[in-house]
């Protein structure tokens, strides 16, 4: 079966970095086509040669192009399925004080014309899975999942050669300003531990400013980061003590599995896709609350006592996120679905 894989394979975001694992995944593969052209006109006849020449499309990115790729696939007679990375109307609501209506208007209805035209939307965790069942009542059969790959080897030797004795005063977040993504919070709470422990510990945060940068860098121990290199973002890791992921709303989340492969003890939200994919958590590792900053310090202070790294490393689920087993673990989900519509 032949699928034309449609995205963003190039950027460094959370989704760009999944899609080139699958694509890494897959290998060398006649029968699997993917999105290279570069200018808005190839990208057009690109669309359209692949989609004639395959049996599927599989759309691996949120863009407008999917809708022309989708009345191409239907005129040709494609399946056509969907990588789903975000929510976009609910996380645009969370993210934005003030929400512009038409904006977010514009971005349920992109939504709903994806979901009611492919055969299938595969979140990229359980949890999404079952968040869109309830929030998309209506779709609910068309939601399954499959993991975001992950290249264990490349992080563990990219650890290693930054192998220096971790700072064990140091802790991270991805994310930036990102007002779901509650690193304000964060701060907070070292803020308390640091005034009323003397502590003296570091926050490190890497990401775009949004709405929250300024409040975050008010903090006199913040270094902030609006954007890195994929290689230095693991080497932080790898010289961190502690990573913290306190999302509201959290599809998968890579960076959790990338700073515990790095050796980083872990405290991330219960609403981060990627619990699903650790056997050995505890609720001692989870944030319940992403804005009660007392319920932060007091498992940060926990943390810095009794390390969760070892532990939740062993119980990684590799069989499902390993980023070669990802990858055929969605073809053969595709391939099974088209079978089953055809017999």
């Amino acid at each position: 079966m032949k699928i034309f894989f449609m995205g963003d394979f190039i950027l460094d975001t959370g989704p760009g970095i999944a899609n080139k694992m699958l694509r890494k995944g897959l290998g060398e593969n006649k029968n699997f086509l993917f999105s290279d052209a570069k200018s808005k006109l190839t990208r057009v006849l690109e669309i359209i040669y692949k989609t004639i020449y395959s049996d599927c499309v599989c759309f691996c990115s949120s863009s407008k192009a999917n809708i022309i790729a989708i009345k191409v696939a239907k005129l040709f007679k494609k399946k056509t399925v969907y990588i789903m990375h975000g929510y976009l109307s609910h996380e645009y609501k969370i993210n934005n004080t003030e929400v512009d209506e038409e904006e977010l208007k514009e971005i349920k209805e992109y939504e709903q014309y994806i979901f009611q035209n492919v055969t299938k939307v595969f979140c990229v965790s359980k949890k999404l899975m079952q968040y869109m069942k309830t929030a998309e009542p209506q779709f609910a059969e068309k939601f399954d999942y499959n993991f975001n790959g992950v290249d264990f080897q490349k992080i563990e030797d990219i650890a290693r050669m930054y192998n220096r004795k971790r700072n064990q005063k140091q802790i991270l977040s991805i994310g930036g300003g990102m007002r779901r993504k509650n690193n304000l919070t964060v701060c907070k709470a070292i803020d308390k531990l640091n005034k009323e422990k003397n502590l003296n510990l570091k926050f490190v945060v890497v990401g775009l400013p949004y709405s929250d940068k300024d409040k975050i860098e008010s903090y006199d121990f913040v270094t902030y980061y609006e954007s890195l290199p994929y290689e230095k973002v693991l080497e932080l890791m790898s010289e961190s003590a502690i990573y913290v992921q306190n999302s509201s709303f959290e599809t998968f989340g890579l960076s959790v599995l990338e700073s515990l492969i790095s050796g980083c003890d872990l405290l991330i939200s219960n609403n981060v896709g990627a619990v699903d994919t650790i056997t050995t958590i505890t609720k001692d590792d989870l944030i319940f609350n992403t804005y009660e900053e007392q319920e932060i310090a007091d498992k940060i202070e926990h943390l810095l006592k009794s390390h969760n790294a070892e532990r939740l490393k062993q119980g990684i689920n590799k069989e499902e996120i390993l980023y070669t087993n990802s990858a055929k673990n969605l073809v053969n989900k595709i391939e099974e679905l088209f079978y089953k519509n055809n017999h």
